[in-house]
């Protein structure tokens, strides 16, 4: 949330997506409900914001709020959408929805708009599905979570290598592959992205504050 403040503030959002339920993908809808509650004041709440989630978001997130009123108002704020559906709108923007590999249940969207297609992995290990759904993409937004020595952990973690995340995009044929979701040093990095690079010509690694063009 500190984040999208750079740019613009949680009432510029018309819709949020929460790809599955680990806590390090949807603990900031706390702290963003209370913006769109109270940043505003005197003035009344924001209207209730477009969330897709997975199915039995609503009562999981609102659970982990200590009173009755608190868990009420928490899911006043958002119109749950389920990504079980497979498709959704956001104004002019088209989302699409595909189950990846992850010991939780978690899905990658496709993000469509003015004839350019983002599509983000969210957390996975190997998965044709995905592969289908980023083939031929404008900006492949990709995970890469674990080091090139862990790549017989990716079925079990469901995460992927920086050269796994290559040779999916080489595979979908996207245009463009950026890396995303490290959890290791930033020389781990590097050495994901010149993996990535070995398999797939153009690659980037995503920095947070920068802005891209799809």
């Amino acid at each position: 949330v500190s984040s999208l403040h750079r740019f613009g503030t949680a009432f510029d959002l018309n819709a949020i997506v929460i790809s599955h339920l680990h806590p390090d993908h949807f603990t900031d809808i706390y702290p963003l409900r209370n913006e769109l509650a109270y940043g505003r004041l005197p003035d009344p709440p924001a209207s209730p914001v477009l969330l897709f989630a997975p199915a039995g978001a609503a009562g999981y997130l609102a659970a982990c709020l200590p009173k009755p009123e608190s868990r009420q108002e928490f899911a006043a704020g958002f119109t749950f959408r389920a990504l079980e559906d497979g498709v959704g709108n956001a104004g002019e923007v088209r989302l699409r929805f595909v189950m990846t590999s992850h010991p939780m249940p978690c899905h990658a969207v496709e993000v469509r708009a003015g004839g350019r297609r983002l599509v983000y992995s969210a957390d996975t290990g190997p998965c044709q599905a995905l592969e289908h759904l980023a083939a031929g993409c404008d900006l492949f937004l990709c995970e890469s979570t674990l080091l090139e020595g862990d790549e017989h952990l990716a079925g079990q973690l469901g995460h992927l290598t920086g050269s796994m995340a290559g040779a999916a995009a080489q595979r979908a044929g996207v245009q463009r592959l950026m890396l995303t979701h490290f959890f290791t040093p930033r020389h781990a990095v590097k050495e994901s992205s010149a993996a990535a690079a070995k398999q797939f010509g153009d690659v980037r690694v995503a920095d947070e504050g920068v802005t891209y063009e799809v």
